[in-house]
């Protein structure tokens, strides 16, 4: 019945965004189990049978998609598992098919500089920000894919990884900064 429940909630939100003017795209299949947040000017492509679904134990959970600018883009591929992520996005993130992010945050942005004035990052643009998430790629609990990332297919974040330079496809990286383990 949960089941049931979950894609017929997706269906009718899928049903609901297809009044965003185009600007948030959601493919079939959509099984909402928590609350899915989209908000921002940009745009947003989900791909067919993805999951939101937050974390046992804290019915306040909910995935949160952000974009922050008209030209900002979030593309999550076929079969994703998101629970309870924040993807945040002022360029471009993509995220692959059969991805698992488990109560992480994936930003392209520092979103402001670390100065009184708290300006813009006057370092940043699309191809120096962009985030690329390979399929069948496992980011674990509490961990961070920080902007300019590309992490190969099938590698694993573990749980408080901080990602801050690209891995490799099929690595399993730990720590802060996150490094391959041997």
């Amino acid at each position: 019945m949960r089941d049931l429940l979950a894609r017929l909630r997706g269906n009718l939100y899928r049903w609901r965004m297809t009044l965003s003017g185009g600007r948030i795209v959601i493919a079939p299949g959509l099984q909402l189990y928590r609350r899915l947040r989209i908000r921002g000017p940009g745009s947003v492509r989900i791909g067919r049978d993805c999951r939101v679904d937050g974390i046992p134990g804290d019915p306040s959970q909910c995935v949160v998609l952000d974009t922050h600018r008209a030209d900002a883009s979030i593309r999550v591929g076929d079969g994703a598992r998101l629970y309870a992520a924040r993807i945040s996005s002022r360029w471009a993130i993509e995220i692959g098919d059969e991805v698992l992010i488990e109560e992480s945050g994936v930003l392209d942005t520092a979103f402001h500089a670390i100065e009184r004035g708290r300006g813009e990052p006057e370092d940043e643009s699309r191809e120096r920000c962009r985030v690329v998430i390979g399929s069948r790629v496992s980011i674990g609990t509490r961990s961070l894919v920080g902007r300019g990332v590309t992490i190969g297919d099938g590698a694993v974040g573990c749980p408080g990884s901080i990602v801050s330079r690209s891995l490799p496809a099929g690595c399993v990286a730990v720590g802060n900064p996150a490094r391959v383990s041997e």
